[in-house]
């Protein structure tokens, strides 16, 4: 199975920090075996519709082994190794997907506004372009009543993470605004992480 593993600077695994050998002259790298005998234990990778989860500073292809379990938001092999590096996955890439991410969060929430009746404040959010004037705006927004004040606080710490180059946690931030905005509904946090999912795919040239 052919999968995607985001890994930290050099190949290290964010959490055995293992340090995964990387393909050399055009050729897969060498196959990792599983150290452990338990299944969710193993290899784990990711599907394009979970790239949204594990963002980190590198990002590859990479080829598991059957079987293949497919768990909650990840895949998981005894056995794997790394194909290629996906060149368009950088600090550029990661910043314009926090962007995106929170821009879409903005639109969620210039709706729920519009739902209030507070047609006003819906109009200058949808009128900020950037994260510094989002972040800006929103802070302005919290002023009004507590359900809306509450969604405009998702926004400004959406805005405000990305500016700080906490990429991931201004994602996930921006997903949890689906929540609220939707009234509560939990299924639209992951529906939002699928989007966001799709977007980055779609900008990599992963899709197909």
């Amino acid at each position: 199975m052919i999968a995607y593993k985001f890994l930290g600077s050099g190949a290290i695994a964010p959490f055995t920090g293992f340090r995964w050998p990387v393909p050399a002259s055009g050729e897969a790298g060498p196959w990792v075996e599983a150290r452990s005998s338990f299944p969710q234990r193993g290899i784990h990778a990711c599907r394009e519709v979970d790239l949204a989860y594990w963002l980190d500073a590198e990002l590859w292809r990479a080829e598991l082994t059957d079987p293949v379990i497919e768990d909650r938001r990840q895949v998981v092999s005894s056995r794997g190794r790394l194909l290629s590096r996906v060149a368009g996955w950088g600090p550029e890439m990661s910043a314009r997907f926090a962007e995106q991410a929170a821009l879409m969060a903005r639109d969620r929430v210039a709706a729920a506004l519009d739902r209030a009746g507070l047609a006003p404040l819906a109009r200058v959010l949808e009128g900020c372009a950037d994260l510094l004037d989002l972040g800006a705006a929103a802070r302005t927004t919290l002023q009004s009543p507590a359900p809306v004040a509450s969604l405009a606080e998702y926004l400004a710490e959406a805005a405000e993470s990305a500016l700080a180059g906490d990429h991931a946690v201004s994602a996930y931030i921006s997903a949890r605004v689906a929540v609220p905005s939707a009234g509560g509904d939990e299924t639209e946090f992951a529906a939002e992480r699928e989007r966001q999912a799709r977007w980055l795919a779609e900008q990599l040239g992963l899709c197909g």
